[in-house]
């Protein structure tokens, strides 16, 4: 039986009763049959409903193949290198295997620097003089008969603490970040002063020793050694 033909019958029926009857009569609900106007009205809206679901759906796959591809290509042009290669950290174990304070320093070819302990604490100078030979960065080199180092391309020289001395370097040895590990913790780093390279204090001799060669330290410029006092070149 089709809508209209109900409706009629109701009608009929209402007449057949009278008025009276007919009031206490609710309204047919053109709602409650499939196919009518206002079921078509609902089926839309719950359509709608579903094309903003699915589009919410499709944003958040879509951010989430953004995020992991500029993740990916961050790794891919910034890779981290493996530890004990020159660019990453190397692991010099505890700090008891620190040379002697004072004593000469210690080269580490691999990472591409001296290794020194001083007072103030340990520090890695990169093995490169600061001054460019050229279109070349040189190797300078421990002279342990003057208790310095020396370029032997330029004349620079540098003392155990990688102060400037004389020579045309521009500035101080450039050094690497050491980070002091307690308790797989980093409790002390090389920090960068105004006017001073700070090295990082050593707790006690079980601590760990890393030196981060991905992490440069610019030497103080050769106006603001402490061995010049008053020189003004």
């Amino acid at each position: 039986m089709t809508v209209q033909q109900c409706l009629r019958q109701q009608e009929a029926w209402s007449k057949a009763r009278g008025p009276a009857d007919a009031e206490q009569i609710a309204p047919l609900d053109r709602a409650s049959f499939p196919g009518s106007h206002s079921a078509g009205i609902n089926a839309g809206n719950g359509g709608k409903n579903r094309r903003e679901f699915l589009t919410y759906i499709w944003a958040g796959t879509l951010a989430a193949m953004t995020v992991g591809t500029g993740l990916a290509a961050y790794q891919f042009l910034y890779p981290r290198r493996p530890a004990n290669e020159f660019g990453g950290r190397f692991f010099l174990g505890a700090a008891s295997n620190l040379p002697p304070v004072g004593s000469d320093p210690k080269a580490n070819v691999d990472g591409r620097f001296w290794l020194v302990n001083t007072e103030d604490g340990p520090r890695a100078f990169y093995n490169l003089c600061t001054h460019k030979w050229g279109d070349m960065w040189i190797k300078y080199r421990w002279d342990p008969t003057r208790a310095r180092f020396e370029c032997p391309a330029c004349g620079a020289k540098f003392s155990l603490q990688g102060h400037y001395i004389e020579g045309p370097a521009p500035r101080s040895l450039d050094q690497f970040m050491i980070e002091i590990v307690t308790g797989r913790k980093v409790v002390a780093k090389t920090m960068f002063a105004e006017d001073a390279i700070v090295s990082p204090g050593v707790p006690s001799s079980e601590a760990e020793i890393v030196v981060d060669t991905g992490t440069i330290i610019e030497g103080l410029p050769r106006t603001a050694s402490p061995l010049l006092k008053g020189y003004r070149g």
